[in-house]
């Protein structure tokens, strides 16, 4: 951009994988905020030739626990906040903007998946489900994955007030909830152990995008792909 602003972050950049986020000055990436829809085309184009890919594909989040497998690139993901992929060229992503943007990447599998996990999908295990069903489908192991957890709300600025969390309340801190904490022990307990936490605040960092702090504002992406 020439004024030192970066539209992307990588946080594994390889012959064979690519995985990192986008900021806001990559521009509003949603849909589904109120910006023109050509807007935000360009935006998604601007950023798939910025990466190399071929195409860029977005799910409709709907804070669900809805896993879906990319089997060929002319799928429309349709609902759902998780999806997995074993193609190359094409890069999977997952908008947010507080949410917590998940990467998972299993080279030896040959597999790659993104997560919106905001506190629905903490709190329904999005993660857990997500896994299980590379497991089952693609054989990947816990042991070889790579998870990448980008930057979302934290601290004091995640307030929840009295949320009953059932069994995830042991992740609040009078009002306020600590998503990283529980991703950490989920995939702890899964076997996860090589986990990446950015730990940036979204509402308190002026290179993304924060529903809490703007309320009507755009969205930002993790992108993961594998190249081909």
């Amino acid at each position: 951009m020439g004024d030192g602003r970066e539209i992307f972050e990588f946080v594994l950049k390889r012959r064979e994988i690519l995985a990192g986020f986008s900021t806001k000055w990559a521009g509003n990436l949603g849909l589904h905020v109120g910006d023109e829809p050509k807007n935000v085309a360009q935006n998604r184009q601007n950023l798939c030739e910025f990466l190399g890919l071929k195409e860029l594909k977005f799910m409709t989040q709907t804070h669900s626990d809805i896993v879906k497998i990319l089997r060929h690139k002319d799928d429309e993901l349709g609902e759902c906040d998780a999806v997995i992929t074993a193609l190359r060229g094409v890069g999977i992503c997952v908008m947010v903007a507080d949410c917590s943007p998940v990467l998972l990447c299993d080279l030896v599998s040959g597999v790659v998946a993104c997560i919106h996990a905001g506190r629905a999908g903490v709190v329904s295990k999005i993660v857990t489900k997500t896994i299980a069903l590379m497991q089952a489908k693609f054989g990947t192991k816990p042991s070889d994955i790579t998870a990448f957890i980008g930057v979302n709300i934290k601290g004091s600025c995640y307030e929840i007030g009295q949320l009953d969390l059932g069994e995830f309340n042991k992740y609040k801190n009078r009002q306020n909830f600590d998503m990283n904490l529980a991703l950490k022990d989920e995939f702890n307990a899964l076997g996860v152990t090589n986990l990446h936490f950015d730990e940036r605040c979204s509402c308190c960092d002026e290179n993304f995008f924060s529903y809490r702090k703007e309320r009507n504002t755009g969205r930002f992406a993790g992108v993961v792909a594998l190249r081909g």
